[in-house]
């Protein structure tokens, strides 16, 4: 298990700019450094716990009491972490993949309109002043521009990419993102 060492208090003797000197001078760090480390960061890396209890023994014969951090508790809340992104991650991409499909849909649909001659209607003159017309042209569009092949692999690619997004929540570690 490893450990961080983080600034708690001085002892009584210690006023805040023997600490920094103490710091500068025995430890060899940087004045922003010392600054840091007295204002609770830690600026140390971590250390297995013989080593970590050494040292806290050595700052405080220089005056300064530390404490001790384990950093299990912050391996595990980055590996959280880490799979919440790749979550994220996953469902962004299965819905840009979703509207990528769709736009596909919509292509092979104009496609097939084009084909069958349905795309380009022109309405004559006498068309345009009735009301009625207009409307009965624009539901018979809409009747006929749902093809049924077309419909089916739309569903069923969004069940089979809805069926992979219940694996990547389910199975996080399972595929890699």
């Amino acid at each position: 298990m490893s450990y961080r060492i983080q600034f708690a208090q001085l002892n009584n003797g210690v006023t805040a700019e023997q600490a920094k000197s103490i710091l500068t001078t025995k430890l060899k760090l940087s004045d922003t450094k010392a600054n840091q480390f007295l204002a609770g960061k830690q600026i140390f890396s971590p250390i297995p716990e013989q080593k970590a209890l050494k040292q806290q023994k050595t700052f405080a014969a220089l005056g300064i009491q530390v404490k001790l951090i384990s950093t299990e508790k912050e391996i595990q809340t980055e590996r959280s972490s880490d799979v919440d992104e790749r979550i994220l991650a996953a469902l962004d991409y299965i819905t840009t993949s979703i509207i990528r499909l769709e736009e596909k849909v919509d292509d092979l649909a104009r496609l097939q309109q084009v084909q069958s001659g349905e795309a380009d209607l022109e309405l004559d003159v006498e068309n345009k002043n009735s009301w009625g017309d207009d409307l009965e042209f624009e539901e018979e569009l809409e009747a006929t521009s749902k093809p049924k092949n077309i419909n089916w692999l739309f569903i069923t690619l969004i069940v089979i990419l809805l069926s992979l997004l219940g694996v990547v929540v389910a199975f996080p570690n399972l595929l890699p993102f």
